[in-house]
């Protein structure tokens, strides 16, 4: 007799055929065993069929659309058959972890007000190499939903029940945003999410992507929010929000716009967001550039042409921000090089660093404060060798950005942490050690009176051995 699977992965699949191999085999190859896998051609035009039939897995369940009917509609036709207590989604194009749904099984058993789970995942590139780490937080609220999105739909796994309350994708979100849909229709409806802060799945970036249909796209997000906003439910705390959400909304499509070529809808949306959120603008434009340089990055394309792109499109009342473009362009060399040498991509990192040399950019201490956890975090996901040389890759190529007495202090921050971290687990040679080699990165941990805590902390051990 056969069991009935604990778990249902939902794969919707339309022109991926290139992607969609790996992603099968990232599911057949979990820890856990208990699943099935659905996979849903939405009318694909190419082998889809042909790569499905490479893998001759009895848990492996292949649906076809006769007529394309769009992402939502491929999602739904694999939630109604799936059979599992647990649906997990993943894109075509995305990659699971080996022990996604072991962790995420075991999490929604321990925390049975939980209805959606997510996690934290790496960034990946075409080519699947590893871009960065996004790890968000772990108790996403109904504002966070609503502000920033803090998980993507292969991040994601929810409880059945949870999926017929709210009954499913809204399929006539034929052009995206129905992710953001559906999880403002389960924080109305009162669904708790909880986050594991494990990097548990791949989602996939394309360098130098133009998005297609973006006005579509942009219709449907504005109808999600206004759909919640307009909600005789929604609370008084989130419509609050609601100028924020639609200004993060329009700030992120006039991006997308102008990369796109779309000038003026990209200036529509930019004066927009700027209207609804004045603050854009405050202190000659910072968070306006802060996030180009966030955006310019995020895909591993070619940074500078999309800088230059976007703020040479920028409507007239905003040419005094046109002389920041150089700033930018420095900044965005310095943080995608810093990444790159993180990641162990050193050469072209290299690249970038010495070319933001030239412009004379420096890290500043929140860059460096920000570096240090991001190695914290590259250290809990990857584990301590890596991190180890990671840290080394770091102090050697960030030499033509930085001074040694502030490599010495984030490296002796880095110990610091890790020594405090190994201190609060009674792991007491690792906390000695680490505390050690704290001092001798910056001398200046001296005077840090959580370190000699945790120093003398470690010598206690030895004292009661003697």
């Amino acid at each position: 007799m056969s069991v009935q699977p604990k778990v249902s992965v939902l794969i919707p699949a339309y022109k991926q055929a290139a992607y969609l191999g790996a992603a099968i085999e990232s599911v057949l190859n979990q820890s856990y065993h208990n699943f099935e896998l659905i996979v849903v051609s939405d009318a694909s035009p190419d082998h889809t069929d042909e790569v499905v039939a490479r893998y001759p897995d009895p848990r492996l369940i292949f649906i076809e659309h006769e007529e394309n009917q769009g992402l939502p509609a491929a999602r739904n036709t694999g939630l109604r058959a799936a059979t599992g207590e647990i649906f997990a989604l993943l894109d075509a194009d995305d990659l699971f972890h080996r022990e996604k749904l072991a962790a995420h099984v075991a999490f929604l058993q321990a925390n049975p007000t939980v209805g959606v789970s997510y996690n934290a995942r790496y960034e990946i590139s075409e080519n699947s190499e590893i871009l960065a780490l996004w790890r968000p937080i772990t108790d996403a609220t109904f504002s966070d939903v609503v502000l920033g999105f803090p998980f993507a739909p292969s991040d994601m796994v929810l409880r059945r029940e949870w999926a017929y309350r709210v009954d499913f994708f809204d399929a006539s979100y034929r052009a995206m945003s129905e992710d953001l849909d559906i999880n403002c229709r389960l924080a109305l409806a009162g669904c708790r999410f909880g986050g594991i802060d494990q990097a548990l799945n791949y989602r996939r970036y394309y360098p130098n992507r133009v998005i297609a249909n973006v006005p579509d796209r942009v219709q449907g997000a504005e109808r999600a929010l206004h759909s919640l906003f307009t909600h005789p439910s929604c609370p008084a705390t989130i419509l609050a929000l609601r100028n924020s959400a639609f200004a993060n909304l329009y700030l992120v499509w006039s991006y997308e716009a102008f990369v796109a070529q779309l000038t003026q809808l990209g200036q529509s949306w930019l004066g927009k967001a700027v209207r609804l959120d004045p603050t854009l603008l405050a202190n000659k434009g910072a968070r306006l550039h802060e996030f180009l340089v966030d955006r310019s990055i995020q895909d591993g394309g070619d940074h500078a042409m999309a800088v230059r792109q976007v703020i040479d499109q920028m409507p007239t009342n905003l040419q005094w921000f046109a002389p920041q473009v150089a700033a930018i362009v420095a900044e965005a060399d310095l943080r995608a090089g810093i990444r790159d040498v993180l990641w162990g991509r050193v050469t072209h990192g290299e690249m970038l660093l010495k070319r933001a040399a030239l412009t004379h950019v420096k890290i500043d201490q929140a860059l460096l404060r920000v570096l240090v956890d991001q190695l914290l975090n590259y250290q809990q996901m990857i584990g301590d060798d890596a991190a180890q040389l990671a840290l080394q890759r770091l102090l050697r190529y960030l030499r033509a950005v930085t001074s040694r007495r502030a490599l010495g202090w984030m490296a002796g921050c880095y110990w610091l942490n890790r020594g405090i971290q190994s201190g609060k687990c009674q792991q007491w040679s690792h906390a000695r050690r680490q505390i050690i080699q704290a001092f001798q990165a910056d001398p200046g941990i001296l005077a840090n009176r959580g370190a000699w805590a945790t120093l003398v902390k470690t010598m206690k051990p030895l004292m009661k051995q003697s």
